[in-house]
C-alpha cells in the first residue's frame, strides 16, 4: 500500500537554527577572508583586520578569529529563524532569501558603525562591504539548503 499523502514534511525550529549555525560560520568565513583580502590590497598585513575584532582589544588575529566566527553564527540563527517566521505567511519570500541576507547584513553594519570599536579602523566602505557579502552568503544557504 503506497501513502500518498507523503508530501513534503515540515522541519523542525531547531534544524532551521543549526542551518542557521552553519550558515553565519560560512558568512563569516566569506566576510573575513573579503576583509583579509582588501587590507591587504591596502597594505596592511594579512592577520591585522582579524585583530580588530579580538574582544579584549589586545590585536589577536587568533582571539578576533574565533570572536567573529562566534557572532557570525550567532547571527545566521538570527537570520534563519527570522526567514522561516516570513516564510510561513508567505513562502513566496523563500526564493528571496539571499536578498533578505543582504538586507540583514546591512543592517548589522548600521549596527556595528553605531558602536565605538576597534572595528572603525575598518574602512567604512569595506566593511559595509563585508557585511553585504556576509548577510547574502548566510541567505543564500539557508535559500539552497530548504
Amino acid at each position: 500500500m503506497s501513502n500518498s499523502n507523503v508530501g513534503r514534511q515540515e522541519r523542525a525550529w531547531g534544524d532551521t537554527a543549526v542551518d542557521g549555525l552553519l550558515a553565519g560560520l560560512i558568512g563569516g568565513l566569506l566576510m573575513g577572508l573579503f576583509l583579509i583580502l582588501t587590507g591587504w590590497l591596502n597594505r596592511e598585513a594579512p592577520l591585522v583586520s582579524l585583530g580588530y575584532f579580538d574582544p579584549a582589544q589586545s590585536g589577536s588575529w587568533l582571539s578576533g578569529l574565533l570572536a567573529h566566527l562566534a557572532v557570525s553564527a550567532i547571527y545566521g540563527v538570527v537570520l534563519a529563524l527570522l526567514l522561516r517566521g516570513m516564510s510561513r505567511p508567505h513562502p513566496a519570500h523563500a526564493p528571496l532569501a539571499w536578498l533578505w541576507g543582504g538586507v540583514y547584513g546591512l543592517l548589522l553594519w548600521g549596527v556595528a558603525t553605531a558602536v565605538a570599536s576597534p572595528l572603525d579602523q575598518i574602512p567604512a566602505w569595506e566593511f559595509g562591504l563585508a557585511h553585504l557579502l556576509y548577510g547574502m552568503a548566510v541567505g543564500y544557504r539557508l535559500q539552497t539548503n530548504e
